[in-house]
């Protein structure tokens, strides 16, 4: 079973080291650690790190954010160096299933997994679901096929989805209340539209999203998604939500 550690991080080292001047060399540690701790590594399964407690993946899918308000990444990258190649032509969903299945270790049984990618990118407008084209010189990765055209669909789609498999099996329930100054927004409620055991409330600034993003949130019928306008700006919307 796959372990993982929350990292509080951002962008800008320079903010880190700012705001979390111990925990910087901790961070660089593990993404520049040595070769015996890759040898340690490969034995134990995960990098300890003293940020947070270890938690597996159902904890991470649900929990979204560390209880620092960090991030969550995984104590280690999968070794794939002889097996990528293989990989080259397979489908997108099937690639999906391959790179998550190191990480979900025996949480998901093969055929569910496999299932729920598949799921996930059947709703895309491309066939290779996010295609590459060549512009000159160049190759540009398309990530506006799916459902709302934002990139974020690639993750939502997925999320959505293992939010459905973990609830049924636990017959459990749970609400998600988000905020957005767009694009999010509409992403997440077509993650989540129709999803049994998971009810969607959305709030919005009143008249400072697109016209188009306003649509595709408000235009979702499926009884357990709720839109919300509220009258000021997305500030306010994330203050509501905290």
């Amino acid at each position: 079973m796959t372990t993982w550690a929350g990292l509080r991080y951002r962008q800008s080292l320079l903010y880190l080291q700012r705001r979390h001047r111990r925990r910087v060399t901790v961070i660089v540690s593990i993404f520049r650690y040595r070769q015996e701790d890759r040898e340690e590594e490969r034995e134990k399964g995960y990098l300890k790190t003293p940020l947070r407690a270890d938690v597996v993946v159902l904890q991470a899918v649900f929990e979204g954010l560390a209880q620092d308000g960090g991030l969550l990444v995984p104590h280690f990258i999968p070794d794939v160096s002889n097996e990528y190649k293989k990989w080259k032509n397979l489908s997108f969903h099937e690639l999906a299933y391959q790179i998550a299945k190191p990480y979900v270790g025996d949480e998901i049984p093969e055929a569910d997994l496999r299932d729920l990618m598949k799921r996930s990118y059947a709703n895309f407008k491309d066939k290779d679901i996010v295609p590459t084209k060549k512009v000159g010189d160049v190759h540009i990765m398309e990530l506006f096929h799916g459902p709302t055209f934002a990139f974020k669909d690639v993750a939502l789609q997925a999320l959505g989805n293992l939010f459905e498999y973990f609830l049924t099996r636990s017959n459990k329930r749970i609400t998600v209340v988000g905020a957005t100054s767009g694009d999010t927004g509409s992403a997440a409620i077509y993650g989540l539209r129709g999803k049994k055991n998971v009810e969607c409330f959305i709030l919005f600034p009143e008249g400072r999203v697109s016209p188009i993003q306003q649509l595709q949130m408000t235009s979702v019928l499926d009884e357990n998604v709720h839109c919300v306008a509220v009258q000021g700006t997305f500030d306010d919307c994330q203050d509501i939500v905290k």
